[in-house]
């Protein structure tokens, strides 16, 4: 898959495969491409070139891309709320636009697990950025049916919005959904994946099982993964 913006290419032919019932890792630095490929899996932003199957549905066809939208729990690294509106008025926009999993008795559940009932009927434009990546997590866990992507969904967040969101992660793995993350916390993140993948300069660099990326030895093997592409640039 390869994704240009004009004569940029934020993602230069890369081959990925999510797999159902494991969660992805996504590491890489600024302008590695990440964020642009989980616009192109969440239905967000189209794909220049090459192929791209999300749910089985084929990404490059309207029919294709809006089947695969349906099945998509998606939240963005930046955006995607609406100031104006309340916790509960995003999801009742979401249920009517979208419908969710498991209706307003999930969503009443999410609420207390994410720390958003005492504030459900504040605008979110009030909130911390923190208390909205919860809210952005929780609309993406509402609305994923077999595919969940989370863009830099711990940025912000307190210790307790990172294990419930960390748990969100894995339960989605467990009913068998395909579930992508990014996010530049490495250990963190090897936490919550299953395996790894390192984006540099929009090309796949490294893929492996989590464990190959954690601790001190994985610390310096993902900083030498910079390193090398930073010698390339200069």
């Amino acid at each position: 898959m390869t994704i240009r913006y004009g004569d940029v290419v934020a993602v230069d032919g890369l081959s990925l495969q999510i797999v159902e019932g494991r969660v992805l890792g996504m590491l890489g630095g600024n302008g590695a491409g990440k964020s642009s490929t989980l616009r192109a899996i969440g239905g967000v932003n189209a794909h220049t070139s090459g192929r791209l199957t999300v749910a089985g549905f084929d990404m490059s066809t309207p029919d294709g891309a809006e089947a695969a939208r349906a099945r998509v729990g998606y939240c963005p690294d930046i955006g995607g709320l609406i100031a104006q509106a309340t916790p509960d008025e995003h999801v009742d926009l979401v249920a009517s636009l979208r419908g969710t999993r498991g209706g307003k008795a999930v969503a009443d559940e999410l609420m207390h697990r994410f720390g958003l009932q005492a504030v459900r009927d504040r605008p979110a434009g009030t909130f911390s950025h923190g208390m909205q990546r919860r809210l952005s997590v929780l609309l993406a866990v509402l609305t994923a049916r077999e595919v969940l992507v989370l863009d830099e969904p711990f940025d912000g967040v307190d210790p307790t919005g990172v294990e419930v969101t960390v748990s969100a992660i894995r339960e989605a793995a467990r009913a068998g959904m395909a579930v992508v993350v990014s996010t530049h916390l490495q250990q963190l993140l090897t936490t919550a994946s299953d395996d790894i993948a390192v984006l540099l300069k929009g090309r796949l660099a490294a893929q492996g099982v989590a464990a190959e990326f954690s601790g001190t030895a994985g610390e310096q093997r993902y900083a030498g993964l910079l390193a090398s592409a930073a010698e390339v640039v200069a």
